[in-house]
């Protein structure tokens, strides 16, 4: 069950990284290359539009979970009732019975295996179109003021590198060439 930001905070980790850009950032004094940080977890918190879209799709788990909280219940007593009249039914109707008790657990089994889909499927529908928004501003105002990196300091990822700083082509070119 996802939430808009599903990661947790981390300190330690937050602080290696400031750690390592400090250390880092003497070297590129000279040259020094902004960095920006965003906090998803209050985004999510403080935009009713993201409050609104996260409340919608917890409601929509919630009632995916009754459902299947009902069909577990029926299934029970469908065994129940077929338990308890075995000895007084005849052979047919008990045939009857079990092959109805079968089927609804196949039904029951097939709902539940599509229940991961049906989430993530409602996930899509509520939650990305927002993510989607918030990484395209994201964007721009690394655009606009010109950062080398924003990171989101809730989920500890990186939401905006500007590619004048990706040296993975340099990287690629010197594993080629053998370098170490």
């Amino acid at each position: 069950m996802k939430k808009l930001t599903v990661f947790p905070r981390s300190a330690g980790i937050l602080a290696l990284v400031v750690l390592s850009l400090a250390a880092a950032g003497s070297a590129l004094a000279a040259d020094a290359i902004p960095l920006a940080v965003v906090d998803s977890q209050r985004i999510a918190e403080e935009y009713e539009a993201a409050r609104d879209a996260q409340e919608q799709y917890q409601k929509y788990l919630r009632e995916l979970e009754l459902e299947v909280s009902n069909r577990e219940k029926e299934l029970q007593a469908m065994a129940e009732e077929i338990e308890s009249q075995k000895m007084l039914l005849g052979e047919d109707a008990l045939a009857t019975k079990v092959q109805a008790f079968e089927k609804k657990r196949a039904e029951y089994f097939e709902f539940r295996e599509g229940i991961d889909q049906r989430a993530e499927s409602e996930y899509k529908a509520k939650i990305s179109p927002i993510l989607d928004q918030i990484k395209t501003i994201v964007e721009r105002i690394g655009k606009e003021k010109n950062y080398g990196l924003i990171v989101d300091s809730a989920a500890l990822a990186v939401l905006f590198v500007n590619p004048d700083y990706d040296l993975t082509n340099d990287v690629l070119a010197a594993l080629a060439r053998g370098d170490d």
